[in-house]
């Protein structure tokens, strides 16, 4: 017979290319891609030896009986254990990688094949399979036959995980089962007529090929833009170190102000700033240790036994504290770097990642230094989850309370205000301060359902009580940065003590002066409709860090709260305190009421009653206490 052998040439440099991108290319191993180089190293070795086989059936004078034998085995065992190696690549696809290749799967898949390799081996002796005469010429044994039998089968099984998986199978892996069996049964169909048309390894190398890049595509583990492995590989890569115990150091990396850069680089720019962070951080670590976990961050693997790896931290801390340049523009990036020591820090890739984002989120993670992960920063984002979940329950079934804390007023010598608190007893975490759960809500859309909650309380609770009548003039409530953003914050305010029934002058409004430089122009603007309501506001914790008296001549504050770290300092410091009078007689001349915060004792109340403060407000005088004891006190 005169075979075409033109295929089996084409589908040689197919075979080429897939070798060349699983072992040359492709750098991050995963379980798939080791199942495919299997795959691949036996198409290759079959697509060999066909092409030889080809040459000495042909021309039998050209080499032994029993070396054409030989031949022809390697030639039959690799293209028959193709079927058992390709549904092996399809099932891994379908697993997580973590995930242990199924016990059923591998005895339907690999007990045919061994019985295939077997009749295979002992066709010299069976002259079952194939066979040569005395003259060397090529025969066929009925065996040959079950063989493609066994094949047969193989097409049966993929097609059957195919039905049984289809719920569950992604879009692509549906495709190749489907090419697969559609291809094998076309190859197969042309082959029986036209025997010498050597087709069927070609169809097996595109199918190979498209399946490789479906279901293993190393264009899936690259960042598009800086040119750098992406989560998915980073992903890969920490769950093959967890699962063969390997001791490892990720260095996550945060760029700071990332919405801030690419809005005045503009967009081309700001890629070409990541590009060159991701070139000048593979020059330190090298490519395949760099990752982009997201827009802002990025991880970097490393050996802790690396002779190098402290030279290569400072590099790494050094790099950021130069300038990048960017079409004649120097660029510095500010970054948070965070270093985890595994499997000590985290157990698992998920953990790991999980970890690294909460740390390099927190607040508490300075900027320009490595901080040390650890699972105590996994474990304060478990517990803000928690905290999530509570405050909405908390909300939904009223469990917030709003305690007061009376205010003393010097000059009518009695409790004529007090300021609103609110307070969570959850009977799972017992007392939550306001000091944890107010950021948290903050950071999770909830505060201004909080805020309106306290706001409705205190208005129910001046109006049922009357407390008018009892010496209150009215009562101090916080507002949130969140509320002070909110351009119809007056108009829900208003609509609240409307419904109610309430003169607005029974409410003054705190805000601080973080709020008041974040929101400026809205506040302005809430401000001034509120106060021609009769509505006052206050400036909360004043001379704690942001305080400065041109946001207090920008702002018409009625009230100026001075925060106790002033106070408290005053008692043990001569220039501190000078500077408290002095302050107190200045806002006194501009006609703001004020409040000293954090009275404690009775030396406090007196020194702050020479200086002539109006209001006094501490544990000397009374804790926050429940609305109850509030009015029993009154």
């Amino acid at each position: 017979m005169r075979y075409i052998y033109h295929y089996d040439i084409a589908a040689f440099f197919i075979s080429l290319v897939i070798l060349f991108n699983l072992f040359i290319k492709q750098r991050i191993t995963t379980r798939v891609s080791r199942t495919f180089k299997f795959l691949a190293i036996d198409l290759f070795i079959a697509i060999i030896f066909d092409l030889v086989t080809i040459f000495t059936i042909c021309y039998p004078d050209s080499t032994t009986i029993w070396v054409n034998y030989l031949l022809n085995i390697i030639a039959l065992i690799s293209y028959n254990t193709l079927p058992a190696f390709y549904i092996a690549c399809i099932v891994r696809a379908t697993l997580n990688e973590e995930e242990a290749f199924p016990k059923k799967y591998k005895y339907l898949i690999f007990i045919p094949s061994i019985i295939v390799v077997l009749l295979i081996l002992t066709t010299p002796l069976t002259k079952q399979v194939i066979y040569f005469d005395n003259n060397g010429n090529y025969h066929t044994g009925f065996l040959l036959d079950v063989l493609a039998a066994i094949g047969f089968i193989y097409l049966i099984i993929v097609s059957i995980f195919g039905i049984l998986k289809r719920k569950t199978l992604r879009t692509e892996q549906a495709f190749i089962i489907f090419f697969y069996t559609i291809s094998t049964i076309f190859a197969l169909a042309i082959t029986n007529i036209f025997p010498s048309l050597q087709i069927i390894l070609f169809v097996a190398s595109l199918t190979v090929l498209i399946s490789y890049l479906s279901l293993d595509n190393p264009s899936e583990y690259t960042d598009p833009i800086m040119d750098i492995y992406n989560k998915k590989a980073f992903m890969f890569k920490t769950a093959s170190f967890f699962t063969t115990n390997k001791k490892f150091i990720i260095l996550g990396i945060q760029i700071e102000g990332i919405t801030y850069l690419n809005e005045t680089l503009g967009y081309n720019n700001f890629n070409r700033l990541l590009i060159e962070i991701g070139k000048r951080l593979c020059g330190i670590c090298g490519k395949h240790n760099v990752f982009r976990l997201s827009g802002s961050k990025l991880a970097i693997t490393l050996n802790p036994d690396d002779k190098e790896l402290d030279d290569k931290l400072l590099e790494l801390q050094l790099l950021f504290s130069q300038a990048f340049k960017v079409s004649k523009m120097e660029v510095n990036p500010k970054v948070k770097l965070a270093m985890f020591h595994c499997p000590e820090a985290a157990d698992h890739y998920v953990k790991l990642n999980d970890l690294i984002f909460d740390t390099l989120n927190s607040p508490a993670t300075e900027t320009g230094k490595i901080v040390d992960g650890n699972k105590k920063i996994l474990e304060k984002s478990k517990r803000e989850y928690m905290l999530v979940q509570i405050l909405k329950d908390a909300l939904s079934q009223n469990q917030f309370e709003v305690y007061y804390q009376p205010i003393y007023s010097i000059k009518k010598n009695k409790y004529t205000t007090a300021e609103a608190l609110i307070r969570l007893n959850n009977t799972e975490l017992g007392f939550v301060s306001p000091e944890e759960f107010i950021p948290v809500a903050e950071r999770n859309g909830l505060i201004l359902m909080i805020g309106e909650y306290v706001f409705r309380s205190v208005c129910k609770f001046i109006i049922h009580n009357k407390i008018w009548e009892k010496g209150i003039e009215y009562i101090h409530v916080n507002l949130s940065v969140i509320q002070c953003m909110q351009e119809k914050m007056h108009e829900q305010l208003l609509s609240i003590m409307d419904y109610y029934g309430l003169e607005y002058k029974y409410i003054e409004l705190e805000v601080t002066e973080t709020a008041a430089v974040v929101s400026s122009e809205t506040l302005m603007r809430n401000m001034r409709y509120l106060m021609e309501k009769n509505m006052g506001f206050a400036l909360d914790d004043y001379g704690m860090g942001y305080s400065n008296t041109s946001s207090i001549l920008k702002y018409p504050f009625h009230t100026i709260k001075i925060d106790k770290s002033i106070i408290w300092s005053a008692m043990k410091d001569e220039k501190a305190r000078k500077l408290l009078q002095h302050t107190i007689a200045m806002f006194r001349d501009m006609g703001i009421v004020l409040v000293a915060e954090g009275v404690e004792t009775k030396e406090m109340a007196s020194m702050l009653k020479k200086m002539k403060c109006d209001y006094l407000q501490g544990f000397l005088y009374s804790k926050p206490i429940t609305a109850e004891s509030f009015l029993k006190l009154l």
